[in-house]
């Protein structure tokens, strides 16, 4: 063993008095209350002397030991043999090391080594340190009956910031835009914030710093950046009138709310709320959440949407127009000129310049990297085939097709109608649907229409449809609708309910019944879905008011016309491959599943800003918080 260098020498043994190493690197400290050998001072013991010696001083108990007040000292007790004896060595082992000495008996002993006798521990005047030390009293915990009081801790944190826009993943609108609208909205926060300081008995605590008011500004907007280019300045806008027109009394509730943080809410509060906003809403909410999505559709006209039934001095204009062309078109995937033969020519032919060849896929360029800037941008090519613009197409077609988008040239065949009923009619379960087109004499027609019921996303409708014109083209590898297919599919009889999954999908007679079948599901305050959704309502011809577009929930970073794939957004955000039959085509149904599922995402990013902002489900229905909203808002009557 080695040697001690002493680092423990005052450091109490924390067995003491149990110790039982000879040499502990530990203080014992002996006791005052030590008893004095036979003989006077104790002498060193010599295991060789010969002579009437006594053995060394016995190890006592340490009575600094807090366990250890009713112990005894520890002693040996001496051997005694009687007064008239002589004293005797008798071994107890070989050699000199096993004598043991005995002491003759005395009247001089002193009554403490006695036989059988013991010494009192000596009590210590002071508790050892370790119970000096102050020890914390231990939480109390809470029960069921006793009542909650939600005590604000710590207010909010706040650093230092410039009045500058946060960065953000996606930017809603170019800088010098977000700076604009945010030095607005720090305006109206510090005329606010002047008003309450300018009041006397307004609290201390709804007074804000100047880095508390920009915080403020940069966390309103920053909210506001994550519901997109559409929505964020006319959002920006409303925040900055709500600011404005709330009285003294709201906007110190709103400081109030804003300073004090999410952790220091009552449990009540927390459990008459989810937990996680955005997250384990029911069916019913997500309902409910959902027309506050709805976009308009004014001012997008430009964009495909049309929002007003064409009136018939423009129908009769277009219709002039069209047949001064002489049935001539251009092809929509080749860019030939060719005519159109609606009944057929005297050679039978439906268009004229026979076959199409052209690329199925458009054009796209590779997306720019850090080797551009050297290398310079790529060139465009087609991603079926590979190949540069200008090069022969890959795929060939047995006819011309066109494609007509102006709205009083669709009205020449079937006009465009608004949903029938009342605003203020009972809404039906919100719809996500889907159509399918296919090429004929008369343009682009609808050849399949798909409805599921929102959110749980049952199928209401699919029928295939017979268009008005003659089918040059269904579109297979995108509309998924084989020819043999739609020839042999049994027509749809109205009054019978069909499962498509079991008696395979039926054919209606014309889009207008199809457009019909539709209404039956709709009522003017139903939200109807889709992707894209311009397309699908002009081909069925319908004017919906309550219309919910994910091109809109999703914008193309470019914004319009430039849109997000249906394809694209469910892989990114669903993590869901869709449309991978290739030649086969597209599924409407999955497509009307996918649309419906990527609302359900919006729909819960929705509610969590709502949830900041101070709405909470009375009665089912999302409803804002009276410290607010000003009393005389909609949203309280």
């Amino acid at each position: 063993m080695f040697s001690s260098i002493g680092l423990f020498k005052n450091t109490p043994c924390p067995r003491q008095d149990d110790c039982s190493l000879p040499k502990c690197i530990f203080a014992h400290l002996i006791s005052n209350s030590t008893a004095t050998p036979i003989g006077g001072l104790a002498k060193e013991y010599d295991p060789f002397s010969a002579g009437d010696v006594a053995e060394p001083p016995p190890k006592r108990r340490r009575v600094e030991s807090p366990g250890a007040e009713n112990a005894t000292l520890r002693s040996v007790k001496p051997r005694v043999e009687p007064a008239n004896s002589q004293p005797s060595l008798k071994p107890t082992g070989s050699g000199a090391e096993g004598l043991t000495p005995t002491v003759r008996r005395s009247e001089n002993v002193t009554a403490s080594v006695k036989e059988g006798s013991a010494a009192k521990p000596q009590q210590r005047n002071e508790p050892p340190k370790s119970m000096q030390r102050p020890i914390s009293p231990p939480l109390k915990r809470q029960t069921k009956d006793e009542p909650t009081s939600a005590k604000p801790c710590v207010q909010r944190m706040v650093k230092v910031e410039p009045l500058t826009p946060r960065k953000v993943s996606k930017a809603p609108a170019v800088f010098k835009t977000r700076v604009t609208v945010l030095q607005a909205l720090h305006k109206q926060v510090c005329d606010q914030n002047q008003k309450v300081i300018a009041k006397k008995d307004a609290p201390k605590d709804a007074r804000l710093t100047n880095q508390e008011a920009i915080t403020f500004a940069l966390d309103e907007e920053e909210l506001a950046t994550k519901l997109g280019e559409d929505i964020y300045r006319n959002t920006m806008a409303q925040k900055v009138l709500r600011i404005k027109k709330m009285t003294s009394d709201e906007w110190i509730q709103r400081v109030k709310e804003w300073k004090t943080p999410i952790n220091v809410k009552s449990h009540v509060e927390a459990a008459s709320t989810p937990a996680i906003p955005g997250k384990g809403l029911s069916l019913d909410e997500e309902v409910a959440i959902l027309p506050h999505l709805q976009t308009s559709l004014i001012g997008y006209e430009k964009y495909g949407y049309v929002t007003q039934v064409v009136p018939q001095s423009e129908i009769k204009a277009a219709m002039a127009a069209a047949s001064s062309t002489g049935g001539y078109e251009v092809c929509d995937r080749c860019g030939t000129r060719f005519q159109v033969f609606p009944g057929r020519d005297e050679h039978g032919r439906l268009t004229s310049h026979g076959t199409c060849r052209h690329h199925w896929a458009k054009l796209n360029r590779a997306p720019t990297s850090k080797s551009t800037k050297i290398l310079g941008q790529s060139e465009a090519t087609f991603p079926c085939c590979g190949q540069a613009p200008g090069s022969e197409g890959c795929t060939e077609g047995e006819t011309h097709v066109f494609n007509v988008k102006d709205p009083k040239r669709l009205s020449l065949i079937l006009p465009f109608e608004t949903t029938p009923g009342a605003m203020d009619e009972a809404a039906k379960p919100p719809l996500a649907f889907d159509c399918e087109m296919g090429y004929t004499t008369l343009g682009m027609e609808v050849i399949r229409v798909t409805a599921v019921r929102w959110p749980s996303g049952q199928l209401v409708l699919d029928v295939l449809v017979r268009p008005f014109g003659e089918i040059l083209d269904l579109n297979t590898r995108f509309s998924g609708i084989h020819q043999e297919a739609f020839a042999a599919a049994p027509e749809y009889k109205p009054g019978r309910e069909y499962d498509p999954e079991k008696d395979g999908l039926r054919k209606v007679a014309s889009p207008a019944v199809a457009r019909q079948l539709l209404f039956d599901h709709l009522t003017p305050s139903t939200v109807l879905m889709g992707h894209a959704i311009d397309n699908d309502l002009n081909v069925c011809r319908i004017i919906h008011p309550m219309i919910v577009d994910t091109v809109m929930l999703f914008p193309h970073p470019r914004g319009l016309p430039y849109r997000q794939s249906l394809k694209y957004l469910a892989q990114k955000v669903l993590n869901r491959g869709i449309q991978m039959g290739g030649a086969e085509g597209h599924d409407s149904k999955e497509d009307s599943i996918a649309t419906g599922d990527l609302v359900r995402k919006k729909v819960a990013e929705r509610w969590s800003l709502m949830y900041h902002e101070g709405w909470r489900f009375v009665d089912g229905k999302p409803t804002k918080s009276q410290s607010t909203q000003r009393p005389d808002s909609p949203a309280t009557k």
